[in-house]
């Protein structure tokens, strides 16, 4: 009797030690599960799922979570641990258990529980399993494929996505702008101007050359030894204007330096800078009057080039006879089963805009800045200001995570998607491609401003895996391209991707920070570009090239 009392007071007593480091068991092993699953690339292609790709620290949690498991079992003469402890533990064992899964997917709970309605729905119809269904295992979420292998049928796109589109049509009737207010489709995505042959257009079967270049980085000074603006006019009147047949010219991202600007100050500035760059200027203008499509994808230096009136006034500059000829884009370029062109920050955590389009939308003063822009927002400031800008600057994006995942930016993909020519859930699977998580940015964030203190990179000389993930979505949803270019690292490379046929180009830089190993290292007057060729029957043909102005 006086062992039942005292283990029933046990309760009552003061916290001991053993209860103490039971309570931070717990909180270590849901830090490292959390930890461990959110460095998970999206979507999960095996039969495992997660088991099989966590980290060996997932394993690790689990363990000590067991460990102190036993040890509040075991407590002392009195009787277990503390009840408030034994409940912490069973908390954390539930979260990590059934919500593995939910640190990893980009998938809302709500929406998972609709796709679980619609395969449940189905297999009740059918009276039999569907092996290309994508579903997601409830216990212990540790075996929960995210996208089932293979392409995509349209009956298993059907199954596993009808329920929620659904649900979110009768919100986007309620809440979002008539369909007359949608922007028109740009021409870059209407295949009657290229004339693949493949489309979903007519098209009219005419060839067409598309050259594609990136991080000119054209500021207010010329000071570049490169001298990238005079070598951008050579480049347009040697090459682009002396070709012939239908001519496409994309600038895959900073273009021009306009980052962190108001509206009104950014185009004042871009005023500026083509007034300061007068070849370049001229040569893009005859461009245009030429009847050659410009193409303008935004990067993390200009997204501000998104800005509404920022658009229309550099097409009013560059083409004000037919201001259509100028396009811009705010996240990235898609030609149907040619090529899609992004910048390609929005991959890279530490410069990553979760909410890019609404810099198109309502324009970017209200975006926080990303980590290392906020790191390099005012050099004069101390290292520990600095540091701590970047600490807000995570929790910011953290927080633009989750506002992506609501309706009402969900209204913005939906209008991007009849803009890019692509069905809105491919749209919605590319946004949730790539994932802020500052759980794995801020050691990022430390290596990287280690390594500039010392002098050195980080980044290596390797194909993107984003790349391969993005060309791989757009496959799985029935629009694969022949090609993937993007920029940003100023590392010029040519690669085929593993995972599809995809082919993926990075154009390197035309400033003098140039990376990498190619030949515009060792010879500065060396510009590297893509060049890809549309033949009447859809083919296509290209890849990386170098240019040298004439007399270099």
């Amino acid at each position: 009797m006086s062992g039942t009392l005292g283990a029933t007071s046990r309760t009552q007593e003061r916290w001991k030690t053993g209860d103490v480091w039971c309570a931070l068991a717990g909180a270590v092993s849901l830090a490292l599960a959390a930890g461990a699953a959110s460095t998970v690339a999206v979507p999960v292609n095996n039969g495992l799922g997660l088991f099989a790709v966590l980290p060996y620290s997932f394993c690790a949690g689990v363990l000590i979570l067991n460990v102190a498991f036993v040890v509040a079992l075991q407590a002392d003469a009195a009787g277990p641990a503390r009840r408030r402890i034994m409940m912490w533990a069973a908390v954390v064992l539930v979260t990590v258990l059934f919500g593995a899964a939910a640190f990893v997917t980009d998938v809302p709970p709500g929406e998972a529980a609709f796709r679980q309605l619609g395969i449940a729905d189905t297999l009740s119809r059918t009276q039999s399993v569907e092996p290309d269904i994508g579903g997601y295992i409830n216990w212990p979420g540790l075996f929960a494929p995210h996208r089932a292998q293979g392409p995509m049928r349209p009956n298993r796109h059907r199954i596993a996505h009808a329920p929620q589109f659904s649900l979110l049509n009768v919100g986007l009737l309620s809440r979002s702008r008539p369909v007359d207010d949608v922007l028109d489709p740009l021409p870059s995505t209407n295949t009657e101007t290229f004339g693949t042959g493949t489309g979903t257009g007519t098209g009219t079967g005419h060839a067409a050359r598309w050259w594609l270049l990136s991080d000119v980085h054209l500021g207010m000074s010329d000071d570049d030894p490169r001298c990238p603006g005079r070598a951008l006019s050579d480049f347009l009147r040697r090459e682009v204007l002396a070709a012939p047949g239908p001519q496409h010219v994309a600038f895959v991202g900073d273009t021009f330096e306009l980052v962190g600007f108001a509206e009104d100050e950014s185009r004042a500035r871009l005023e500026a800078i083509l007034a300061r760059h007068p070849d370049a200027f001229c040569a893009l203008e005859a461009c245009a009057a030429r009847g050659v499509q410009l193409h303008f994808v935004c990067g993390n230096h200009d997204v501000e080039l998104a800005r509404p009136a920022v658009a229309a006034r550099l097409s009013a500059l560059l083409s004000p006879v037919e201001p259509a000829r100028v396009r811009v884009y705010p996240w990235f370029l898609h030609v149907p089963r040619v090529l899609v062109a992004e910048h390609g920050h929005q991959h890279h955590a530490l410069h990553r805009i979760p909410e890019v389009l609404r810099a198109a939308d309502s324009g970017t003063d209200g975006l926080d800045l990303p980590p290392l822009a906020a790191w390099n927002a005012d050099p004069s400031r101390s290292r520990l200001s600095r540091a701590a800008a970047v600490i807000r600057a995570c929790l910011a994006s953290e927080r633009a995570e989750r506002r992506v995942r609501t309706l009402a930016y969900e209204q913005l993909l939906q209008a991007e998607s009849l803009r890019l020519a692509l069905e809105w859930v491919a749209v919605r699977d590319l946004a949730r491609l790539s994932r802020f998580r500052t759980l794995s940015a801020l050691p990022v964030a430390a290596t990287r401003m280690v390594l500039s203190a010392a002098g050195r990179r980080a980044a290596g000389e390797r194909t993107p895996a984003a790349a391969g993930r993005f060309a791989k979505t757009l496959e799985e949803h029935g629009a694969g391209v022949a090609w993937y270019v993007s920029g940003h690292t100023h590392r010029a490379l040519e690669s085929a991707l593993e995972v599809c046929p995809t082919r993926y180009v990075n154009t390197g830089t035309w400033s003098s920070d140039v990376r990498g190993h190619g030949p515009d290292q060792s010879d500065r007057g060396t510009f590297p570009y893509a060049v890809i060729d549309v033949a009447r029957d859809g083919t296509t043909s290209g890849g990386l090239r170098y240019w040298r102005p004439v007399g270099a």
